[in-house]
């Protein structure tokens, strides 16, 4: 209980840098950047290093604790892990602010003002002005980009894969063609969703997948269960390996495998998160026995 409380007062300290945050309007399939699945052995360590970074504590729908900023909300559980994000095929992903120097050494205050373990975020120089990385308590790796321009204090920026060069340019047909990711004029290897990016650089060696690690997988996000269903019968016609088929649920999840066998997950009404009028009418919250949709109301003792 303690730690829940000082999730919320940390929370509630940060919360008005998060109160513009919501999801992008959706491309013409009918998707946009939804969410990013992060483990960690002690998931409330880790909602304080992202609450730290800027975050806001979202809607609670899901037996994860939602961390929402512009573009992405970022789903925390609780599990052991196999490493961290880096040295995955999705190695970092990456946010962009308007002072970098400004965050760096707020986020390096922080850590030290805690001295309660590595509850904060590990501060790292970047290789080029302009650019930082942190670490959370649970592995993942973060790019911070200095964007002067930003009219807020953060915003999600882009994921980054590492692919051999060999399959660099099928990789990127690959998420054009099933999610409708545009090219990006005058970056190499970059592709762009409603929300964040994907970038591409080669790597030496084939990376190890992301999931059982802190950062799992990445995830997609429709409107409603009718947008979702017309999305996932697009992806059955264009061939697309499904993990998990299309199911049920409040959030409607699938999840695909790409062709290098990189777990996406595609969702519905994940706007939820940031605002309740964003749900569908077919929503309701999983209870922490993991009712399901359709099922009845569970008994007050």
């Amino acid at each position: 209980m303690r730690s829940l409380i000082s999730i919320l007062t940390l929370a509630t300290l940060w919360q008005g840098g998060a109160l513009w945050a919501q999801l992008a309007t959706v491309n013409e399939l009918g998707l946009s950047w939804g969410h990013l699945h992060v483990t960690a052995p002690d998931r409330e360590k880790e909602a304080k290093a992202w609450i730290t970074l800027g975050g806001g504590l979202g809607y609670n729908l899901s037996g994860n604790i939602p961390i929402t900023f512009p573009g992405i909300v970022i789903l925390l559980r609780q599990r052991e892990v196999t490493g961290g994000s880096a040295g995955a095929v999705v190695d970092h992903v990456a946010f962009r602010v308007p002072d970098l120097e400004a965050s760096m050494a707020k986020w390096k205050g922080l850590v030290t003002w805690w001295k309660q373990g590595n509850w904060g975020l590990k501060p790292e120089p970047g290789t080029k002005p302009g650019q930082g990385f942190v670490t959370t308590p649970g592995g993942v790796k973060i790019e911070i980009l200095e964007d002067k321009s930003l009219q807020v204090p953060i915003v999600y920026d882009h994921a980054h894969f590492y692919v051999p060069e060999s399959r660099l340019q099928e990789t990127q047909a690959w998420y054009t063609k099933m999610f409708g990711a545009k090219p990006v004029r005058g970056e190499a290897n970059t592709l762009s969703m409603p929300g964040g990016m994907l970038v591409f650089s080669k790597s030496d060696a084939p990376a190890a997948l992301n999931v059982g690690r802190s950062l799992d997988h990445i995830g997609f996000n429709a409107l409603s269960a009718e947008s979702l269903r017309v999305f996932t019968k697009g992806l059955e016609e264009k061939g697309a390996k499904f993990e998990r088929p299309p199911e049920s649920s409040s959030m409607g999840m699938t999840s695909v495998l790409d062709n290098l066998g990189m777990r996406i997950e595609i969702t519905k009404a994940q706007g939820g998160y940031f605002d309740l009028k964003q749900l569908d009418a077919a929503f309701h919250t999983f209870d922490e026995g993991g009712r399901r949709q359709g099922d009845p109301p569970r008994q007050q003792p």
